[in-house]
């Protein structure tokens, strides 16, 4: 386990260097698979949160990028976070809260709207992969499409609306 988690930090880092060394215009995000994960969501989650993201924040490389994990077997409720934490998909309580929020500020009502087990499921399934996978964006990339849908005015998305229909679709 020792060197399976060093290949996997190794491998994201040396990832971050080689997009960090890379034009923007040529290299935008990377996605690292971990096949060797695939059957371990717990000690995938581990490496990725008690020693990829420790390193990110230590070395302020937050300001350059961002990350996402995947994995084929993820599971909100085994990383039992309420808040929105670094590589990980929404809370399901924050989920529902968007979900209720589009549809009831859309005229609808409570009826129409997911059942809470499918809402989980749906929101599990935005994070599931065939294989684990971590994904590295750069956070220029990421703050020139908020920039973007900013500049749609009247046309920009309501927040958390692409989240929700991934989510459901």
């Amino acid at each position: 386990d020792i060197l399976r988690a060093a290949e996997l930090v190794s491998s994201f880092w040396s990832e971050v260097v080689t997009l960090m060394h890379s034009a923007q215009e040529d290299w935008a995000t990377s996605l690292i698979v971990f096949p060797e994960y695939d059957n371990e969501f717990e000690s995938f989650v581990d490496v990725c949160d008690a020693i990829v993201e420790p390193t990110v924040v230590a070395t302020q490389a937050r300001n350059v990028i961002g990350r996402a994990w995947f994995h084929p077997k993820y599971d909100a409720d085994a990383v039992g976070h309420s808040e929105v934490i670094a590589g990980h998909a929404v809370p399901h309580k924050m989920v529902e809260g968007f979900m209720k929020s589009l549809h009831l500020s859309g005229g609808g009502n409570d009826r129409g709207l997911l059942e809470y087990d499918e809402m989980v499921e749906a929101n599990n399934r935005v994070r599931r992969t065939p294989h684990a996978t971590i994904n590295i964006l750069r956070r220029s990339q990421l703050s020139a499409a908020g920039e973007y849908e900013r500049g749609l005015g009247e046309k920009q998305p309501k927040a958390n609306s692409i989240y929700v229909q991934n989510a459901v679709r």
